[in-house]
C-alpha cells in the first residue's frame, strides 16, 4: 500500500474551521475582533463614481489573475481585464476631461518627505478603513519599481477621456492587470483615480484587490465544501474572498513524489451574521444588527464582489432573545416569517440562509413552549418558498433532537442542503459507535461534525 500524506495550506487571514467526518464539509468562522464597525465606512461622492464592468457599483473589485487558459497568453503574460467608466450624478453644463490612472507616487513607489514609502502609507490607510489585508507596490516587485508596469490602462500608464456637455458617462477604458511580477503568496492593491485633467481635482477612486494565482492545472474538485461565518459587527465581509487553499500529496513509495491535488479558492459558502427571529406584538419578525442591515443595504459593495467570483453568500439567522424561536412557532407565524425571509433574500440578492437556533430565550413567561413540529415545518416552508436557494442548519441538539425523527410527515434532510454541529459540540452521528442519531433524511456527505476555532495560518 502506498504511504501518502496530504497537506492542506490555508492562505490569508485568521480562521475558525469545521471539518466533516468524511472530508465532505468544512466550516470556517473568521470572527476576528478588530474593534471597529463596518457601519458608516462608505461616504457618498456627489462628484461622480468610477464603475467597474466586472463588478458594477462597487468601491472595491476583487480579481484573481494568472489563469493560463486565457486565450493568447503564456506563463509570463497572464492577466485579467476589466473596463471602467466614470458616471456623474447629473449631466454636465460644459465638457470635462479626465485622467484615469494610479497616482504616480503610488505606481512608482516614491519616497515621502519623512522618508517613508508613499505606497505603504496608502496601503495602510486602505487596510484600516476597509479592514482588508493587501500589499502595495513596494512589496515583491523586482527592482522595487512599483506596480506601474503591472497595470495597463488602454495599453499605457493612463487614459484621457472627455465627458461632453449634457452627458453623464465617460467612455469605457480597458484595464489589464498583468501577472508577470506578482507573487502568488500575496494580495495587491491597485487604487485607480479619476482626476479632472484641467484642475487636478480628484473626482473618485476605486480599489482593485488583485490575487495572483499559480499556474492552474486540472486537479479535480476540492475534497470538501468549505463554509464560513463572518460577523459583520467586527469584520468586513470582503475579506472572505481572499482565502485560498492548497492541498498537496506526498507519495514516499515513489521517492517523495509530490502531487498537487488542489490549489484555488478556499471558501464555497459564506454565512454573514447576524439576523434574528424576534417576537414583536405576536409576530415572528426578521430583524438585523445595525451593521448587518448596513451591509445588506450595501450588498453591491460588500457581498456582490465575492458572488461574482463564485462564492455563495447566505444570511445567518439566530434567536433574538424574546422567547420565540424556530421551535415554537405557530403555522401563521411560520408563513409570515417565511415571507419576510424570502423578501430579504430576493431584495439583497442572497444565495440562501443558515438557521442557527441559538439565543431564542425559550421558556419566557407568556411564550409558547417548544414543540416537535415547528422547526420541521419552518424548514419545509423556507425550502418550498426558495427551492433554488441554499438552506443550511446548525445542529444544536437542544431543539434539533426532534428533527432526528420525521415530524408532521417531514424528513428535514429532504429540504436541507447542509447541516453541521454547533461550535460548542462535537457531533458524529454517522460513526459506528455513535450515541446520537443523525437528522432525518440527511446524508453523511452533507453533514459536518467538527467546528474548530482560531485556526490562524499566520501564527506558528
Amino acid at each position: 500500500m502506498k504511504k501518502i500524506i496530504q497537506y492542506m495550506c490555508v492562505a490569508m487571514g485568521a480562521l475558525f474551521m469545521l471539518l466533516a467526518c468524511q472530508d465532505d464539509a468544512a466550516i470556517i468562522n473568521p470572527d476576528v475582533t478588530h474593534g471597529r464597525s463596518t457601519e458608516g465606512v462608505e461616504t457618498v461622492n456627489s462628484k461622480g463614481a468610477l464603475n467597474s464592468t466586472f463588478c458594477p457599483e462597487s468601491k472595491i473589485v476583487l480579481l484573481s489573475i494568472g489563469d493560463p487558459t486565457l486565450e493568447g497568453r503564456d506563463e509570463t503574460d497572464l492577466g485579467r481585464k476589466d473596463e471602467l467608466c466614470l458616471i456623474l450624478p447629473k449631466p454636465l453644463e460644459k465638457d470635462i476631461t479626465l485622467k484615469i490612472a494610479m497616482e504616480d507616487a503610488y505606481a512608482n513607489n516614491e519616497t515621502m518627505k519623512d522618508g517613508g514609502s508613499y505606497t505603504s502609507f496608502v496601503v495602510e490607510t486602505f487596510r484600516k478603513e476597509y479592514k482588508i489585508k493587501t500589499l502595495g507596490s513596494d512589496f515583491n516587485i523586482p527592482g522595487n519599481n512599483g506596480l506601474g508596469n503591472t497595470l495597463l490602462i488602454n495599453g499605457g500608464k493612463e487614459a484621457i477621456v472627455t465627458i461632453r456637455a449634457g452627458e453623464r458617462k465617460s467612455e469605457n477604458v480597458e484595464l489589464l492587470f498583468k501577472r508577470e511580477y506578482l507573487n502568488s503568496n500575496y494580495t495587491y492593491l491597485f487604487p485607480i483615480q479619476a482626476v479632472d485633467a484641467g484642475t487636478g481635482e480628484l473626482i473618485d477612486q476605486i480599489y482593485y484587490v488583485i490575487n495572483p494565482v499559480e499556474e492552474k492545472k486540472e486537479m479535480g474538485e476540492k475534497q470538501s465544501t468549505v463554509i464560513a461565518y463572518i460577523d459583520t459587527e467586527v469584520m468586513n465581509p470582503l475579506i472572505a474572498g481572499q482565502f485560498s487553499l492548497s492541498i498537496d500529496s506526498y507519495d514516499y513509495s515513489e521517492g517523495f513524489e509530490e502531487t498537487n491535488i488542489y490549489k484555488g479558492p478556499l471558501l464555497d459558502i459564506l454565512n454573514v451574521r447576524t439576523a434574528f427571529l424576534k417576537e414583536v406584538q405576536g409576530r415572528a419578525v426578521l430583524t438585523y444588527t445595525t451593521d448587518m442591515e448596513y451591509v445588506l443595504k450595501k450588498h453591491i459593495r460588500y457581498l456582490r464582489p465575492m458572488q461574482e467570483n463564485g462564492l455563495k453568500v447566505c444570511l445567518a439567522i439566530m434567536g433574538g432573545g424574546t422567547g420565540l424561536g424556530f421551535a415554537n412557532l405557530t403555522d401563521a407565524q411560520i408563513s409570515d416569517f417565511t415571507a419576510q425571509v424570502q423578501t430579504a433574500v430576493s431584495l439583497y440578492d442572497l444565495d440562501g440562509i443558515n438557521l442557527w437556533d441559538k439565543g431564542a430565550g425559550y421558556g419566557k413567561e407568556g411564550m409558547a413552549p417548544i414543540n416537535d413540529t415547528s422547526y420541521a415545518k419552518l424548514i419545509k416552508a423556507l425550502k418550498n418558498a426558495m427551492p433554488d436557494k441554499l438552506l443550511t442548519l446548525v445542529d444544536t441538539r437542544e431543539t434539533t433532537e426532534a428533527l432526528c425523527d420525521e415530524q408532521a410527515g417531514i424528513s428535514v434532510g429532504n429540504y436541507l442542503d447542509y447541516a453541521w454541529s454547533s461550535l460548542e459540540d462535537f457531533l458524529a452521528p454517522y460513526e459506528t459507535d455513535a450515541t446520537i442519531r443523525p437528522l432525518a433524511g440527511i446524508s453523511e456527505k452533507k453533514y459536518g461534525t467538527i467546528f474548530l476555532r482560531d485556526i490562524n495560518p499566520e501564527k506558528p
